[in-house]
């Protein structure tokens, strides 16, 4: 979900009802507000585990929040079936082996991303 907020959001929110947001992709910018000036605004991405915040559970959430398990198993079967020889038309081997790559790319980049979050607040992956 995308949110926006006036204060710099805390990575991880304790909601107090048993749930969390996980705060990320946190930017920064200025705009002109006709009351006060200049001022910083915050807008950033949010996933709500109801669950210990841990690197599994968090990285789960985002991934989740961004392709469902269908999709994510239609990628692996596509590029499964032009790794075996399945399918034969090479405009759409190519297509699932880059669509697939791509998918890996973006969950090895999340999962640096929740690493480097649970560091910055003193959390470590087994945490």
């Amino acid at each position: 979900m995308k949110s926006n907020s006036n204060v710099r959001p805390a990575i991880i929110q304790d909601l107090g009802n048993g749930s969390f947001h996980y705060n990320y992709n946190v930017t920064e910018r200025k705009i002109e507000d006709e009351k006060v000036g200049e001022k910083t605004v915050y807008d950033y991405d949010t996933v709500q585990v109801w669950e210990k915040p841990t690197y599994e559970n968090l990285t789960r959430a985002i991934i989740r929040s961004e392709i469902d398990e269908t999709e994510e198993f239609s990628l692996i079967n596509d590029y499964y079936a032009a790794q075996l020889g399945i399918e034969t038309d090479e405009d759409r081997k190519k297509k699932a082996v880059n669509d697939y790559k791509t998918y890996l790319a973006h969950v090895a980049e999340i999962k640096q991303m929740v690493r480097d979050d649970l560091a910055t607040i003193g959390l470590d992956e087994s945490a």
